[in-house]
């Protein structure tokens, strides 16, 4: 009768082919170290990019028209591959009733690039050599002690260690359609003004932009002017993948306590 081997464990079978240091096995994820580890893994995404974009036009540069007398904040959409492609076919954006969509602004992702000016040598991408370390100063197992202090003693003290992103450059192509020419102006340059500061959210990532240049790209359409624009837009972005922490990414790393003589 053949022997059968006893499959590995989720975990071995993961880290197969490197060399296991169980050190390193803490169990971040699991049920029990849920409630005392709340630092969240280190991931950045494509998606974290866009949202960076949507925020910024939204809540700093905010884009505004005046119709009838009144001001209006103008929409901005993020156009998928479908929306996209209707866009080019027609030239502009209808509603359900059929009534064009102005003032507008859309946009989309059309490429990513390496950014050769920054290159990193992970050696292995896989089992990066090059990491970022932070400490966590405080916690609820690592409470701040007044008697501690006092007596000159050290906490241990809590690292966390990240591998070094992709630095890349994404490219990204943008269309403004309004009624007319005076509130495309505006538009503009509001979005020009903003060309060169570092796009995204409060206490977030944020990703240094750079706009080329505005076209004009007026469009005639049954006896009805469409005062339209396109502009291209560059990020420059960085990237760690989500599904990179399941087997190595955002370690925790303890030193013991220590005196301050």
């Amino acid at each position: 009768m053949a022997n059968r081997t006893k499959p590995l464990p989720k975990t071995e079978r993961r880290l197969q082919g490197r060399e296991l240091n169980r050190g390193l096995q803490r169990g971040r994820g699991s049920e029990t170290n849920q409630r005392k580890d709340n630092v969240k893994n280190v991931s950045i995404g494509l998606m974290d990019v866009d949202a960076a974009i949507m925020y910024y036009f939204n809540e700093v540069i905010k884009p505004t028209s005046v119709i009838n007398g009144q001001k209006v904040k103008v929409p901005i959409y993020y156009a998928n591959a479908e929306r996209w492609n209707s866009i080019q076919k027609q030239g502009y954006v209808r509603d359900v009733k059929g009534q064009l969509v102005t003032p507008l602004i859309v946009f989309r992702r059309v490429s990513m690039e390496a950014n050769e000016t920054m290159p990193v040598d992970k050696l292995d991408a896989n089992d990066p050599k090059q990491f970022y370390t932070f400490e966590k100063k405080y916690s609820q197992n690592q409470r701040y002690d007044r008697f501690s202090v006092v007596q000159g003693l050290l906490n241990s003290k809590e690292y966390y260690t990240t591998a070094v992103p992709d630095y890349m450059n994404l490219n990204y192509e943008a269309i403004i359609w309004t009624p007319y020419i005076e509130e495309m102006n505006t538009i503009i340059e509001q979005i020009n003004f903003s060309e060169g500061a570092y796009w995204g959210e409060p206490n977030k990532f944020k990703f240094l932009s750079s706009i080329d240049s505005f076209e004009d790209a007026t469009e005639m359409d049954d006896n009805e002017r469409i005062i339209k624009t396109n502009f291209n837009m560059s990020f420059k972005g960085y990237l760690i993948p989500e599904a990179f922490n399941e087997f190595i990414n955002t370690q925790k790393i303890f030193l013991t306590k220590t005196s301050g003589c």
